[in-house]
C-alpha cells in the first residue's frame, strides 16, 4: 500500500514538470519565440501597422457615344438665338447733294397704249408686275452726257442729276449701263418727293461687274446694272463724281426703264395704297401671323422682285442653312422664276413682307426690310422628265437681322399622305400659309406661256410632288415658294412650287412641287454640303 502511494506521487511530480517546460498533449517541444523589440531598444511592442488604403472605385462608366449626325437633313438656323454681334455703326442716311435750284432735265414717256403680257399669268410663269421701256434720249452715253448740267461743289465735287417719267406708272425702275464711272463716283437714286435715297459707289459698280462676268455675262451684258423701284411716276439719277475728276471720262447711259403696274414698295407707302397694291390674294388664303408655329419658317421667306427681257416680275424664295452653319445667304426659288446670272443681278428681296398681326392686313410688319444687291447664280435646272425647276442663290449681301435660315431635307421621298406647309407671296401680298398633304408624283413638261403638263408619275421617277390643299391655296407670285415636311418638331424644305391649279375657285385642284431631294442630288448639295 506504501508503495503504491510513492509511486503515484512520482508520476505526478513528473507530470507537473513536463507542464513546466511547456509540454503538453500535443507533443510540441519547441522553444516560444521572443517578444518583438522596438526601434529604441527599449523593449516595448510597437503599435501594429496601419490597415492598406481600401481600392479606388471603380471609374464611371463612359457616357454613350452622341447620335450620329443625320445624313437626310439639314438643321435650320435661328440667327435670333444666336449671341448678338457687336452693333457696327450705322451709316448715315443717304441723302441728295443736288445744290437748290439745280437744273434736272426730265425724260418723259408717255403713257402705255396697252400693258403687255409676256405669259398667261399662271403658276408656271412668274406674276409680272412691270414692263420694259426703250429710252431712246439716254441710251448711249454721248446722248446722257448731253443731257447733264454740272455743278461744283464747296469741296470741289461735281454733281448732276437727270429725271424719268412714265406717265401712268405706279413705280419705275431705272436700268443703267455703267461703261466707265470714275473711282470715288456715286450714283443716287430716289423717287420725286426725294426721299429713300439710294447710293451705287463706282466700287460696287465694279463688284457687280466682276459677279456678272463670272456668272457668264460679258460686254454692256455685265456693266448693266437695276437701282431701286422707287414710287410713282418720276424717278430721279443722281451722279456725283470727286473733286478732280473729269466729266468727259464718265460713260454712263440710261437705255430701258420699267413701269410698274403693281410694286411691293407701295404696297408698304399709306399714301399710295390700293386694293391692287395689297390684300389682293384670294380670300381662302391665310394670314400667316395668325400662326404662330409658323414664325421661324415666316422669317426665311423673302418676296422677290426682279428684271427679265423687256418685263418685271413677283416670286417667293427661301433663305437655306448649310451644314456647316456658315450663314452664307443661299436662296431658293424656282428655275421659272430666276434661271441667268442676268434675273440674278436685278434681284430685289422684302424680308418680314407680313402682317402687323393677326389679320391687320394692310398694316405690316414694321421690322419689314428691302435688299436690292442682288445675286450670283449658283445652280438651276429647268422643268423636265429629269429635272424639277430648281434655282440655288447667294445673295450678294447678307440678310437683315432675326432672319431663320431654313434646314431642309433630301432623304427617302415623302410618302402620300405625308403632312406639308407652304409659306409664300400669293399675287405679291403679305405673306399666306397653306396647309396640305403630298397626294402624289408626277413629272411636269414645259407647254409655253407658263403652262404645263403633269401626268401622273411613281416616287422612282417623279421629279414632283402633287400637293392638295385643306387649307389655303397658292396663287402666281407663289412660285418658287417652299413646301415643309415636319420631322419630329421641326420643319425641313422639301420641295419648290412650279405650276398647279389650285385656287380659292378650285379647292379641288393641286400644285406639283419640284423635289428637293432630286435638286440636291444633281447640284445643290455641292453648296450646301459640300
Amino acid at each position: 500500500m506504501m508503495k503504491r502511494s510513492i509511486l503515484c506521487c512520482a508520476v505526478l511530480a513528473a507530470a507537473l514538470t513536463l507542464a513546466a517546460c511547456g509540454g503538453g498533449g500535443s507533443g510540441d517541444t519547441s522553444n516560444p519565440s521572443p517578444p518583438p523589440q522596438s526601434d529604441d531598444g527599449s523593449g516595448s511592442t510597437p503599435p501594429p501597422p496601419p490597415p492598406p488604403p481600401p481600392p479606388p472605385p471603380p471609374p464611371p462608366p463612359p457616357p454613350p457615344p452622341p447620335p450620329p449626325p443625320s445624313t437626310d437633313r439639314i438643321e435650320p438656323l435661328d440667327t435670333a438665338l444666336l449671341k448678338r454681334e457687336a452693333q457696327t455703326k450705322a451709316e448715315p442716311a443717304a441723302a441728295s447733294r443736288l445744290p437748290a435750284g439745280a437744273v434736272v432735265p426730265r425724260i418723259a414717256l408717255g403713257l402705255l397704249a396697252a400693258v403687255k403680257k409676256a405669259a398667261a399669268q399662271d403658276k408656271g410663269a412668274p406674276l409680272q408686275i412691270g414692263q420694259g421701256r426703250a429710252v431712246q434720249a439716254t441710251a448711249s452715253p454721248e446722248n446722257l452726257a448731253g443731257q447733264l448740267h454740272w455743278n461744283v461743289l464747296a469741296d470741289g465735287s461735281q454733281v448732276a442729276a437727270l429725271a424719268f417719267s412714265a406717265e401712268g406708272a405706279r413705280a419705275i425702275r431705272l436700268g443703267v449701263l455703267a461703261r466707265r464711272v470714275p473711282a470715288g463716283a456715286v450714283l443716287r437714286f430716289y423717287g420725286a418727293d426725294g426721299a429713300d435715297v439710294v447710293e451705287m459707289t463706282a466700287a460696287k459698280l465694279e463688284a457687280l461687274r466682276q459677279i456678272n462676268e463670272a456668272g457668264g455675262l460679258t460686254g454692256d451684258e455685265a456693266r448693266m446694272v437695276w437701282g431701286p423701284v422707287t414710287n410713282g411716276t418720276v424717278s430721279t439719277l443722281e451722279v456725283q463724281l470727286p473733286a478732280g475728276a473729269d466729266a468727259s471720262l464718265l460713260q454712263l447711259a440710261v437705255p430701258q426703264l420699267s413701269h410698274f403696274m403693281q410694286t411691293v414698295p407701295q404696297a408698304m407707302q399709306q399714301a399710295f395704297k390700293e386694293t391692287a397694291d395689297i390684300g389682293a390674294a384670294g380670300s381662302c388664303n391665310l394670314d400667316v401671323m395668325c400662326n404662330a408655329d409658323l414664325q421661324a419658317e415666316s422669317r426665311a421667306v423673302a418676296e422677290m422682285v426682279f428684271h427679265s427681257g423687256r418685263y418685271d416680275y413677283l416670286c417667293t424664295g427661301t433663305l437655306m442653312n448649310d451644314a456647316r452653319g456658315s450663314r452664307t445667304p443661299y436662296f431658293l426659288t424656282a428655275n421659272h422664276c430666276i434661271s441667268t446670272q442676268a434675273e440674278a443681278s436685278s434681284l430685289i428681296t422684302y424680308w418680314f413682307f407680313r402682317a402687323a398681326a393677326c389679320n391687320s392686313s394692310p398694316r405690316y410688319d414694321a421690322a419689314m426690310t428691302r435688299m436690292m444687291d442682288g445675286a450670283r447664280l449658283l445652280y438651276t435646272e429647268s422643268l423636265g422628265a429629269s429635272a424639277s425647276d430648281a434655282t440655288l442663290l447667294q445673295l450678294n449681301s447678307p440678310p437683315p437681322a432675326n432672319v431663320v435660315y431654313a434646314g431642309s431635307y433630301f432623304g427617302a421621298e415623302l410618302a402620300q399622305g405625308t403632312g406639308v406647309t407652304g409659306v409664300h407671296h400669293p399675287a405679291g401680298d403679305l405673306q399666306k400659309y397653306s396647309v396640305g398633304s403630298v397626294t402624289g408624283y408626277t413629272n411636269c413638261v414645259s407647254l409655253g406661256n407658263g403652262y404645263s403638263s403633269c401626268p401622273p408619275s411613281d416616287s422612282a421617277t417623279g421629279q414632283m410632288y402633287l400637293i392638295g390643299w385643306t387649307q389655303g391655296t397658292t396663287e402666281g407670285g407663289s412660285s418658287g415658294s417652299a413646301i415643309f415636311t415636319k420631322l419630329g418638331n421641326t420643319r425641313y424644305v422639301a420641295g419648290t412650287l412650279s405650276a398647279g391649279d389650285a385656287s380659292c375657285s378650285n379647292r379641288g385642284g393641286s400644285d406639283s412641287y419640284g423635289r428637293f431631294d432630286r435638286a440636291y442630288s444633281r447640284g445643290i448639295k455641292a453648296y450646301l454640303n459640300p
